[in-house]
């Protein structure tokens, strides 16, 4: 199964009530041939917000994506009536500099261009930005864009990892 990023307001019910939210929302992801990637619920200005972003293995989630998803996710809502109340459902992608957080998610972008903050500094680098050019399971390879020197990161080194737009 996928990690999952889950984040809810603190309120009593809430996170039974996500929990249901985000097994319902897998069901129909892998239904549709899509995973969650992160699930948000909680109160906006005037009602609720549910907010899902999808992704998939081979390649990069489009408007339709979403559409599609939307559709059969909000039929499945309606027809558990999960949520009692009025609320927003909003369908989104990872985005162009989606967080990168497991060595699967490193493997699948190598060759991209990345920025990954450190938890403690190697070689007197707390942040390195570079192009990602090799990810197995324990470790990461850049180089870096600056120095095009190449840094070896464990994942256990990795405070945070992000997708860059390349400029």
């Amino acid at each position: 199964m996928p990690s999952i990023f889950i984040s809810m307001e603190v309120v009593d019910g809430m996170y039974e009530l996500t929990e249901k939210l985000r097994k319902l929302a897998e069901e129909v992801a892998e239904e549709l041939g899509y995973e969650i990637y992160k699930l948000t619920f909680g109160k906006g200005r005037r009602r609720a917000v549910l907010t899902v972003a999808i992704d998939k293995e081979d390649g990069y989630i489009s408007i339709s994506d979403c559409e599609n998803f939307s559709r059969a996710f909000e039929k499945k809502l309606d027809e558990t009536e999960i949520i009692s109340s009025s609320y927003n459902l909003v369908i989104e992608s990872p985005g162009a500099e989606r967080e990168l957080r497991k060595p699967g998610d490193f493997m699948r972008f190598t060759g991209k261009s990345v920025k990954i903050v450190l938890k403690e500094p190697l070689e007197n680098r707390s942040v390195l930005v570079g192009q990602l050019i090799n990810a197995n399971e324990d470790l990461v390879t850049i180089i870096e864009a600056d120095s095009n020197r190449t840094f070896e990161v464990e994942y256990r080194m990795i405070k945070k990892a992000n997708l860059r737009l390349e400029r």
